[in-house]
């Protein structure tokens, strides 16, 4: 329990401070990234472990990235853009819901969709991408289900992802009204 109160607690503070737009949110986002791939690998969530521990090393991107001049401006992604990205998800999630489906992970398919998908909105988040939030909002939706079903419930992420979902929507209008200034 003591791996899932830290990932919630960091993950709340790093929540709050990316919705601002804040550099900071990078540190409390790898904290929170080292709480989560321990956790992971306890509940044998193997796609989720993979996932954050990609999350740590994009999360050292994104401090570096976001001190920059030229990653400060929020953009949106282009029509090719989001057709890559949807593809990438289907086609991600089929392949390592496959890969996954050969171990003890509880929920093969669930793991897939939140690993293919928090990956691609990381990626948008690291570029300052706003349609990082539409994925983030679906992703967290599916995030909450996963933790709720779990054979030993993750309550406390499973309320973190809940409070992610408003927290989505709020980044995405905070980061649409930045947007606008900036144009």
């Amino acid at each position: 329990m003591f791996l899932e109160i830290g990932a919630t607690i960091f993950g709340l503070i790093q929540g709050g401070l990316v919705m601002f737009g804040k550099r900071s949110n990078w540190i409390f986002y790898c904290l929170q990234m080292i709480f989560l791939v321990l956790f992971s690998i306890t509940n044998h969530l193997y796609g989720d472990m993979i996932n954050n521990s990609f999350y740590l090393i994009f999360g050292i991107i994104g401090f570096i990235l976001w001190k920059t001049t030229d990653n400060r401006k929020i953009t949106k992604c282009s029509t090719k853009e989001r057709i890559i990205y949807i593809l990438i998800i289907t086609i991600g999630t089929i392949l390592v819901g496959i890969t996954l489906k050969n171990t003890d992970d509880p929920l093969p398919w669930l793991d897939a969709f939140t690993t293919t998908s928090s990956l691609i909105a990381t990626y948008y988040m690291v570029q300052k991408k706003i349609d990082t939030w539409i994925i983030w909002f679906i992703n967290d939706i599916f995030y909450a289900l996963e933790y709720y079903i779990l054979p030993h419930q993750a309550f406390y992420l499973f309320v973190l992802n809940i409070i992610w979902t408003f927290m989505a929507v709020g980044s995405w209008i905070n980061w649409k009204k930045n947007m606008k200034e900036d144009e």
